[in-house]
């Protein structure tokens, strides 16, 4: 549930409104190494990660149809790896 309680936060922040939590979807997903998408975590934040690995992530719509997608990767430490995408394109530096 972390990546719900950062996705609402960073959202709230970005968009200035509530975001009501039973408008976020949910879902934990376990990956190989090899099913990674390299342009979405970089290898070497899993390189040490035992498979599977764990991603959380988070979802939300708005009234204009933006979509917007936060993962959280293990790494492995106790930082998850933060992916966010808009409307399914990589944002880097999204929750600054």
């Amino acid at each position: 549930m972390e990546a719900i309680q950062r996705l609402t936060e960073v959202l709230e922040r970005k968009l200035g409104k509530k975001i009501p939590l039973h408008e976020v979807g949910y879902e934990t997903m376990s990956f190989t190494h090899e099913e990674i998408d390299e342009e979405l975590v970089p290898p070497y934040m899993i390189a040490f990660v035992p498979a599977p690995i764990l991603c959380h992530s988070a979802n939300y719509t708005d009234v204009e149809g933006n979509y917007f997608t936060l993962m959280l990767i293990e790494t492995g430490s106790e930082s998850l790896y933060e992916v966010w995408l808009v409307n399914d394109k990589l944002v880097p530096n999204y929750n600054s």
